[in-house]
């Protein structure tokens, strides 16, 4: 029934079950559902629920009420079964989500399977708090509807999510004025420096300047003035303090490229970070001074990307053929969104890896992982032509991928190192069709090991 039901649908349920058992009913009924919703919180239902002033602990209180154990009845953990009526709304959810074009179940498509036909135990409860059922399973509706059309996957959480920049600028998070007033002072202290990168001493200082700020005074009741701490700080002759050890300070625009030559290093299969990534980081960028002189300079920095890539796409890199390969699959599906689930089809079809292989001695065929990825994914509508982007999962996978070509001493991140980033990301949509197709983490493991084993074996040999 859940091979539909995305991470945060699966966390509703369990928190459902949980809800059950405390309260001791001896079954799971729909108030129960509607008690996960909320405990989930990051769904829009929820969101809805709170900013309608729903107070989780009185909704406890009036379920309680309500739902009347049975004379005879045997509440047990090990025993706790869905009501008739919870089965229907989780039945309902599916048809739901088709209903409004989505090829999962999210906490959504579980609140207005709630609000489905006649069900007028929960109607009723949500009345009860003066909420307006018609105003909410609009809203809902309408968000859902617009998520659709943007062909959101079950593993791309982020878009969900509020979305954090990557970096932020201090005046985005600063606007107290004292606080303003103090950056500014430290500023014209740090102009003042041979230095280019604000540090603790300069913000100190500035402080310890402006006399007429509470903190000015509280410093200076400790005995800390500005003559005293200027004095102590000229004697120290190296600015060590203001870093971690063996840290690199790297401008924002710096930290960007190297940031995405890391990301380009994993996507091109590599487990070591080279000057060529970092090139590429600097032109995906199309930021920074670096960037300014080469545009400058009349460089045709497409040209000059295409250029960085050729040779290491010649090299034929196995994970580059993989995300290449699963690019491909989730295009042919009408996504443009690439899960781990078309990762593990690019393993499959790239045919010639440990990850392939292994998979073949399982049984796990690229038409049969194909049929069950269309199962849990679904047909998408977006166009073919659209950039194709990685979800957190992948991102996630790749991060794994990179640790364990590091532990089996590889240059290079493999099929292999892939598919063990999926057996220890279990709840990722790629181990799901594993789970379908009859194989367990167990049997992907021990196969990898082996033949992990064996491939070092062999160039043991090679080298005497």
């Amino acid at each position: 029934m859940f091979e539909r039901y995305t991470e945060k649908a699966i966390k509703v349920i369990t928190y459902a079950q949980e809800e059950a058992l405390f309260a001791k009913h001896p079954r799971l009924y729909p108030e129960h559902i509607l008690l996960g919703i909320i405990r989930e919180g990051s769904g829009i239902a929820a969101r809805f629920l709170r900013a309608s002033n729903f107070k989780i602990e009185v909704l406890r209180e009036k379920i309680n009420e309500t739902i009347v154990i049975e004379q005879g009845e045997v509440v047990s953990p090990d025993m706790l079964t869905f009501s008739p009526a919870a089965k229907k709304v989780l039945q309902e959810a599916w048809d739901v989500a088709k209903s409004l074009r989505t090829n999962y179940i999210n906490p959504e498509h579980l609140f207005l399977s709630l609000l489905k036909g006649n069900n007028t135990a929960i109607i009723k409860l949500l009345k009860s708090f003066d909420v307006d059922i018609d105003r909410i399973k609009s809203s809902v509706t309408r968000v859902v509807e617009h998520k659709a059309k943007n062909c959101l996957h079950p593993e791309d959480s982020s878009k969900s999510q509020s979305i954090v920049p990557r970096y932020f600028s201090f005046a985005s998070i600063a606007e107290e004025s004292e606080l303003t007033q103090i950056i500014n002072s430290a500023k014209d202290v740090l102009y003042n420096t041979s230095y280019e990168i604000l540090g603790t001493e300069q913000i100190l200082l500035a402080m310890l300047e402006n006399k007429g700020l509470n903190i000015s005074t509280l410093l200076e009741s400790e005995g800390i003035n500005l003559q005293n701490f200027s004095d102590k700080l000229e004697s120290i002759n190296s600015r060590s303090e203001e870093y971690f050890q063996n840290e690199i300070p790297f401008t924002p625009k710096a930290y960007f490229a190297i940031n995405s030559a890391y990301e380009f290093a994993k996507e091109l299969g590599s487990a070591n970070l080279m000057p060529e990534h970092v090139l590429l980081g600097i032109l995906r960028e199309k930021n920074g001074l670096a960037y300014r002189v080469l545009k400058e300079l009349g460089v045709d920095t497409d040209n000059l990307f295409r250029k960085v890539m050729k040779p290491i796409e010649k090299q034929k890199p196995e994970t580059l053929t993989i995300i290449r390969l699963a690019r491909e699959e989730a295009r042919r599906l009408g996504h443009n969104v690439v899960g781990t689930e078309q990762v593990l089809l690019g393993i499959i079809g790239e045919g010639t890896g440990i990850g392939a292989k292994v998979l073949k001695d399982l049984g796990i065929t690229l038409k049969d992982a194909r049929i069950e990825v269309k199962k849990i994914i679904g047909s998408g509508n977006c166009r073919p032509e659209k950039e194709t982007i990685l979800t957190p999962r992948v991102k996630k996978l790749l991060e794994i991928a990179w640790e364990k070509a590091k532990k089996y001493k590889s240059q290079r991140i493999e099929s292999e190192h892939l598919l063990l980033g999926i057996t220890k990301e279990r709840e990722c949509m790629a181990m799901k069709a594993l789970q379908n197709l009859g194989v367990d983490v167990l049997e992907i493991r021990q196969g990898i090991l082996k033949a992990i084993e064996e491939k070092i074996q062999n160039k043991s040999v090679n080298v005497d």
